[in-house]
């Protein structure tokens, strides 16, 4: 289906970028064959150039990616693995309805250094209900030990029409307070950083060269391409998105249908927003001429966001972005920042 996809999408569109990242993700790409991965490889590079490609990532979740398939999948061209333990808390995977363990943590992270992947990620949450500081510690302490190339550590969201968000509304459950967000927050990023992770991103980390390219597309607000259901994409002036239900998808591509179910034409104001949204979640912000280049005088309002954030928010040679000290306030300065 996936492959038909393309094929559909390919001969309706023309996308004139050029091509140099890939990830597959969503589910558990991991568990499919490695000639299945091939057959993907094989009908993209029917439609796209390929030759430009510097990171093909696959998510691989522990115990669903057995060494025989991972040593498969580097040999396919995969040069990066994420993988996402989200805990080594045995309550803390059970609350996050996780079936993996540690053990099955650990040794999958083994088989892929064995398998040859100099470059991998490991995705893990906090902010969990239930979880101590002190967890958290031990989970980060025991990841920097196994010296991946890259972390993400995210805090869990309360996203409408989850079973999470349910949860939350009836009183089962209740979501960490903001004060111990924040600490969990700040603390990541001083351990990480201490350990030798650059914190590129508010919510992702690094060694040094290990930045993951295909994300730094999206926080850049740069043009990709997305397939499989509820997949997005964006080619710069729109954006669209596929249908989410699986039984629909497959309906639409085994009757040659493109499975889009909406497009939305990017206004002044919401590439505006986006620069801003994106842009300020690194480092070095954003330059100051990608604001004034899209139609909107911005002077009057970051002058106004400047002195109300003086000690969060600057401009340093030309650029517009977010101190240290404002990393908490990030929600905020966004809301003062947007037309």
């Amino acid at each position: 289906m996936l492959c038909r996809e393309i094929e559909i999408f390919a001969a309706e569109n023309e996308f004139p970028f050029v091509l140099d990242t890939l990830f597959i993700g969503g589910g558990t790409p991991s568990l499919l064959e490695p000639h299945q991965l091939e057959l993907i490889f094989s009908t993209l590079s029917l439609q796209y150039d390929l030759s430009n490609l510097s990171e093909v990532t696959l998510e691989a979740n522990p115990g669903e990616a057995p060494i025989e398939n991972l040593m498969a999948f580097r040999e396919l061209g995969i040069n990066r693995l994420s993988m996402g333990f989200q805990s080594l808390q045995p309550e803390m995977l059970t609350f996050l309805t996780r079936i993996h363990s540690r053990e099955q943590a650990l040794t999958t992270f083994e088989n892929a250094r064995k398998a040859g992947f100099d470059n991998i990620n490991i995705d893990m949450i906090f902010s969990i209900p239930g979880q101590s500081l002190d967890m958290w510690k031990s989970d980060l302490t025991q990841i920097t030990e196994l010296k991946p190339d890259h972390i993400s550590a995210y805090s869990l969201t309360n996203e409408p029409g989850t079973d999470f968000s349910r949860k939350v509304k009836s009183g089962e459950i209740t979501e960490v307070d903001e004060s111990l967000d924040l600490g969990f927050l700040l603390f990541t990023r001083e351990f990480l950083n201490d350990k030798g992770y650059n914190p590129y991103e508010i919510s992702n980390f690094a060694q040094q060269g290990f930045e993951c390219i295909h994300n730094l597309h999206y926080w850049k607000t740069e043009p990709y391409l997305a397939f499989g259901p509820s997949a997005h994409g964006f080619d710069g002036q729109k954006r669209w998105w596929n249908v989410r239900s699986l039984d629909e998808y497959i309906n639409r591509i085994e009757n040659y249908s493109s499975p889009v179910v909406k497009t939305e034409t990017i206004t002044t104001e919401m590439r505006y927003n986006e620069i801003l949204l994106n842009g300020l979640r690194l480092p070095d912000g954003i330059a100051e001429s990608q604001l004034n280049g899209n139609g909107i005088d911005a002077e009057e309002s970051l002058n106004q966001s400047l002195l109300k954030w003086k000690n969060e928010l600057e401009i340093n040679k030309g650029r517009l972005k977010i101190t240290e000290k404002g990393i908490p306030f990030t929600d905020s300065i966004l809301a003062d920042l947007f037309v």
